[in-house]
């Protein structure tokens, strides 16, 4: 757990990391090795994380849930889990995903389970050309882009613009690996959607930092 006042501006928000391993390898991704590839011999588990919220949730204006890949879970658990939480934690619950399941997005936004999805657009998805742009994708997402997780990824961040939240966020990160177009194309891309659906979702561009 991770306190942090620049996830969520203008609130102390607490950082939870989900062990549920994530589905991508991001080029220098600060949570693979320590989060997904390692063996984890102390950790909470969920009734363990309601019963210290319920202790020491007033200390927070938000609870942001991380991986890995939080969503990669079992979606009742999620449910059951964020459901128990809201009743005793007046704050804000965020989720941070790389998009990959837009269907439990829906899922958790349509229960009003997550009050912001902090999302990455980590390439110009809607763009994509399998004949030009396989390398430099398999160098970001360190997995092989298929139509079909290109697409969800893309359905993911339409929904997250589409819905509109004021927690919400689409984040990128500027990867080394990339050339500038690719920025610009995202950009674009975003400021396409959010003139569509006549949303204000947050749009962030934040630098690559290597691993110490």
């Amino acid at each position: 757990m991770i306190r942090t006042f620049d996830d969520l501006p203008g609130n102390t928000s607490l950082v939870i990391h989900s062990l549920a391993g994530c589905n991508l390898h991001c080029f220098g991704c600060h949570n693979y090795d320590e989060l997904v590839t390692s063996n984890h011999e102390h950790y909470l588990l969920a009734g363990d994380i309601l019963q210290q919220i319920k202790m020491n949730g007033y200390l927070f204006d938000a609870l942001i849930f991380s991986g890995g890949e939080f969503l990669m879970g079992n979606l009742t658990e999620i449910t059951l889990f964020l459901a128990d939480l809201k009743k005793g934690f007046p704050g804000k619950i965020i989720i941070n995903t790389n998009g990959t399941f837009p269907e439990k997005i829906r899922h958790l936004l349509e229960r009003e389970l997550a009050d912001g999805i902090h999302i990455d657009m980590k390439l110009p998805y809607h763009a994509f050309d399998k004949n030009v742009d396989m390398a430099a994708y398999q160098a970001v997402l360190g997995v092989v882009p298929t139509p079909a997780l290109v697409q969800n990824m893309m359905s993911a961040i339409q929904l997250v613009i589409r819905h509109n939240s004021p927690f919400s966020q689409v984040r990128t990160v500027k990867y080394p690996v990339l050339s500038e177009e690719y920025f610009e194309q995202i950009r674009s891309y975003i400021d396409e959607l959010k003139e569509r659906y006549n949303s204000e979702v947050t749009y962030k561009l934040n630098e690559f930092y290597f691993s110490a």
